[in-house]
């Protein structure tokens, strides 16, 4: 975390200068309210007057800089938040899909989410806090100690005793926080999944069964933000408690003083000034502190997050294919005692298009995932132009591929189609119009939005967006997942007849449903059998 400090040093540093002028012109009225009851008292008018006057320009000096303070220390924690969210949100960029695709995407949202906003609010934010107070409690014991050395070290003594309250039940605090994190990881975990599977659960009328689950999951997570929250309350309580019983008696002492001759009204005013702006400042350092051990292996999970490896070996990416893609002899299992994919050779050509057919689960598109790097073969090899892929870390540069589930993202229909690239409009409404989208090749639609998953259009329209994607992105190689699939019989022939239309580029359609009688257009057809 010290990083996002560094990062964010300037506003840290001014917000420390400026609650350092604040505080010290917040020590010096304390004397002149005094003074102005002490001559009030002897009847100077004019001595009452000036120190009035002083009085009130220091009160406006101190808010003013407090002010600004806030602003500064403000600008530090959003600072640090804003770079903590966008290294977060990279890491999860970075993994490669296999990696991702090991956590539930819940988990990925509580810590962007809830673990990021619980670093800001325990740990950034009280950064600037926690100075704030260590001064002013530097400052007014300073004070203390100027107007009466007595008053002074009963004060400290007494009211710095709710300090040690956080650091004796340290443990307790970190373990309370960790087991209320990992509850909320859960928790948003298992409605990330139900909540994408929303279509399933009003189609199968489970809505009960599932809140249901949910209030079990909630109300576990509950149960630790209040395990969390009540344990921090004790602490508080104690840590109050003290500071009171010690603020008493320290009232008791100066009163004392006031009655042996010692202290004037006007002292005695001050001495009260003083110990109200200690004593608060001690019970929030208390809590401060209370916060920041139990932060700390919050920021240690989301360190060692943020530092580990993107999970590749390889340093070399793929830019094209010119030649040839070859499966030689070709084995692979996701597990050790069953092979999905047994000694498959296969050779395509560029410029060519092939059609890979079979049963469900018979290997189709973990062929191709073993193209795209997402595992490595058990046996036999892959080579790309007569290199062995496995000297690339990915091979996205030079391939695109379009899975069986239209992705689309919550944005323009132009966006979509570019995925943020500049493309001309012309080459965008003429990509449509090749794919029979017609009615989309106009400024007006390429400015319209797309709602999440395109659930403003009909499966048909996604598919061939989802295409048209594809084709503008113009690589070596692009690869058809189950296009066909969910599709109308009518909307299947038309999708078939576009990708049997595309040329220049080596083609692989994944398909058990493609027709049979279109089959021989394809340069290549290879037929997988279950294993």
């Amino acid at each position: 975390m010290q990083k996002y400090q560094r990062k964010n040093s300037a506003c840290y540093i001014g917000a420390l200068v400026f609650v350092l002028i604040s505080t010290v012109f917040a020590v010096i009225l304390q004397f002149f309210k005094g003074g102005v009851l002490d001559y009030a008292i002897a009847g100077d008018i004019t001595a009452t007057i000036q120190n009035g006057g002083l009085l009130i320009g220091f009160i406006l000096g101190e808010v003013l800089f407090y002010y600004c303070y806030k602003r500064l220390s403000a600008r530090f924690s959003v600072g640090c938040m804003r770079l903590l969210k966008h290294d977060i949100f990279e890491r999860i960029l970075r993994q490669d899909y296999v990696t991702y695709k090991e956590q539930q995407q819940g988990a990925y949202v509580a810590k962007y989410t809830n673990e990021a906003d619980m670093i800001n609010s325990r740990y950034f934010q009280m950064l600037p806090l926690f100075w704030e107070i260590l001064l002013k409690i530097v400052f007014v014991s300073l004070a203390l100690f100027i107007l009466d050395w007595r008053i002074a070290l009963i004060t400290l003594l007494l009211l710095t005793t709710p300090l040690y309250i956080p650091k004796l039940i340290e443990k307790r605090l970190q373990e309370a926080q960790t087991e209320y994190l990992k509850a909320v990881e859960d928790n948003l975990a298992k409605v990330s999944d139900w909540l994408s599977g929303f279509e399933i659960i009003k189609n199968f009328s489970i809505e009960q069964q599932i809140l249901l689950r949910f209030d079990q999951s909630n109300t576990w997570a509950m149960d630790k933000l209040l395990r969390d929250t009540v344990l921090g309350a004790a602490a508080q309580l104690i840590t109050t408690l003290i500071s009171y019983l010690s603020y008493f008696i320290v009232l008791a002492c100066s009163a004392w003083l006031v009655l042996s001759g010692a202290f004037s009204a006007g002292d005695f005013f001050v001495a009260i000034g003083m110990i109200d702006q200690l004593s608060y400042p001690l019970i929030s350092l208390a809590e401060i502190i209370r916060q920041l051990i139990a932060v700390k292996p919050s920021c240690a999970a989301m360190a060692q997050f943020l530092s580990q490896s993107d999970g590749g070996t390889h340093s070399k990416s793929l830019p094209c294919i010119q030649k040839e893609i070859c499966y030689d002899g070709v084995s692979f299992g996701y597990t050790s005692d069953r092979l999905l994919l047994q000694n498959f050779s296969f050779t395509a050509q560029m410029g060519r298009k092939y059609l890979i057919k079979g049963p469900s689960g018979c290997g189709k598109t973990t062929a191709v995932n073993l193209l795209l790097r997402y595992y490595d073969v058990t046996s036999g090899r892959i080579t790309l132009d007569g290199l062995p892929i496995s000297q690339y870390s990915d091979t996205y540069s030079a391939m695109t591929v379009v899975r069986q589930e239209a992705v689309l993202f919550h944005d323009t229909l132009r966006n979509n189609l570019t995925m943020y690239r500049d493309v001309g409009d012309d080459m965008l409404m003429e990509t449509l119009k090749s794919l029979g989208l017609d009615r989309f090749a106009n400024l007006q639609s390429l400015d319209a939005v797309i709602t999440e998953n395109g659930a403003n259009l009909s499966g048909g329209e996604k598919k061939r967006i989802c295409l048209a994607r594809a084709l503008l992105r113009d690589t070596s190689v692009l690869i058809l997942d189950e296009p066909l699939a969910n599709l109308d019989e009518n909307t299947a022939k038309r999708i078939e007849d576009l990708l049997l239309s595309i040329s220049g580029k080596l083609l692989l359609v994944v398909s058990h449903q493609f027709t049979e009688e279109k089959l021989h257009l394809f340069d290549g057809v290879v037929t997988l059998g279950a294993q």
